[in-house]
């Protein structure tokens, strides 16, 4: 592109800039200030342009890279998806956030010290625990546009939360559809056609993952750092809360209907998730059925989806009163960790697109 063509067309977006190079004396330093200028302006665009000039900036009004039908160009919706960061895509706020209020979440809010300190991932209660992100990388690498960029041939499972809630995530594992980030991110998260999302907890996260999430959370710290003693102890490996995390990504809305697992905690890095948590205790023993009559309408047993079941049936029958007595329901940030003890009920919604880690108690005992 000529001197002249390359100020007209890019001082739609650096015009102060432009105006203070021009006035230079020094042609070479001009034109080195356009080239840079042009790098910088195709980096955040993420737009290259392979045509004639005059083709490339109209004389017009419309925004220079648009006018350009070059078959060679990249856009920023092609390399960042529909949304360019996760904080743009649409976000079920009005419906589904709330304030934590204490009558209806109900939940301890503690720091990773007092976590720490009194070891609650022994006890049989969910807590939320403020800050657990702190000094983690992942905050600066999984933005959208570093996600993509540093990993985006990381294999991941997706599939549909009614895929994953009728055997569960371990066992959906192998039967989840097999994809790269880069691929469900662009062509899959927002499909509106599509109901996917990755949670496959049979696959390990690759090492420049975990690196991100360093320090992990404790207790799954103490298998990083202790793993060797620990396993000479001779434990269960249903016991131990290895360092096998599993990764998370999925858009509004989203999320598994009501489920039990092993002991598990949960650290959202963006977005939110709002959980319904049910006490264990309530659904044992003689007392299994409740569930069924918790999750599901007994006159049409049809398993709904999170964002339904919070709209139909939680605030019909004994349902609400049941989790303001017996349960929780919290809205979890970003940097908060949430435990879920052994065998407690939860269904999950996201609230936004999220992304999320998990760490589960004896997660890849059942694996080779």
């Amino acid at each position: 592109i000529k001197a002249d063509q390359g100020l007209r067309c890019f001082s739609k977006y650096h015009s102060a800039t432009l105006q203070r190079m021009a006035k230079m004396k020094s042609s070479a330093f001009f034109l080195s200030s356009i080239l840079a200028c042009t790098t910088t302006f195709t980096f955040v665009a993420a737009i290259t342009v392979d045509v004639d000039a005059d083709e490339a900036c109209p004389e017009s009004d419309a925004p220079c890279p648009s006018s350009s039908s070059s078959s060679d160009q990249t856009i920023e919706s092609e390399y960042l998806g529909r949304y360019p960061t996760w904080e743009d895509a649409p976000a079920s706020t009005q419906e589904f956030d709330h304030d934590n209020h204490p009558d209806v979440c109900r939940l301890p809010i503690i720091t990773v010290e007092e976590w720490e300190e009194h070891r609650f991932w022994e006890y049989e209660e969910p807590v939320i625990v403020k800050n657990a992100t702190k000094g983690w990388m992942a905050l600066e690498h999984w933005t959208k546009e570093e996600l993509l960029r540093r990993y985006p041939d990381v294999m991941v499972g997706m599939g549909t939360s009614r895929e994953l809630g009728q055997t569960g995530p371990d066992d959906a594992g192998d039967a989840l559809t097999k994809t790269t980030i880069k691929d469900f991110v662009l062509n899959h998260m927002h499909d509106p056609n599509s109901e996917k999302y990755v949670f496959d907890r049979k696959l390990n996260m690759p090492d420049g993952l975990l690196d991100d999430c360093q320090p992990y959370p404790m207790p799954t710290r103490m298998y990083a750092d202790y793993g060797d003693a620990l396993r000479g102890l001779g434990g269960p490996d249903r016991l131990m809360w290895k360092d096998h995390l599993a990764l998370t990504i999925g858009r509004d809305k989203q999320g598994l209907t009501f489920h039990r697992h092993n002991a598990a905690w949960n650290v959202v890095v963006f977005g939110a998730k709002r959980w319904i948590l049910y006490d264990a205790e309530r659904i044992s023993g003689e007392n299994k059925t409740r569930l069924k009559r918790m999750t599901r309408d007994i006159h049409n047993p049809i398993q709904l989806t999170t964002p339904d079941w919070i709209r139909k049936l939680y605030p019909m029958d004994e349902r609400m009163e049941e989790i303001r007595n017996y349960g929780h329901d919290c809205v979890q940030r970003a940097g908060d960790l949430l435990y879920v003890p052994r065998g407690w009920a939860h269904m999950v919604i996201n609230i936004g697109d999220t992304v999320a880690v998990v760490s589960e108690r004896g997660l890849d005992a059942m694996e080779p």
